[in-house]
């Protein structure tokens, strides 16, 4: 049988009005970001995971700014 902590959600994700977007995680240990890269004229992307104690969360985010995009820093917890 799966243990308990195999068990527990990673992450709670709600879309609002088609505009919005809410992630509720606990027990975040550190988030990384990826390089910056450009996916097509114009348009960059970054990788971003945020890490739990329970999993991890992948997400992809992308701009037509790298500037935009350096913004965002890794954190360690």
């Amino acid at each position: 049988m799966a243990s308990a902590d195999a068990k527990k959600t990673v992450a709670a994700i709600s879309f609002h009005d088609n505009k919005n977007l809410s992630i509720d995680i606990e027990d975040v240990v550190g988030i990384d970001i990826g390089t910056p890269q450009e996916l097509t004229p114009g348009v960059w992307f970054v990788d971003m995971i945020i890490r739990s104690d329970t999993g991890n969360v992948s997400l992809q985010l992308t701009s037509d700014s790298l500037e935009k995009l350096k913004t965002i820093q890794s954190t360690d917890r």
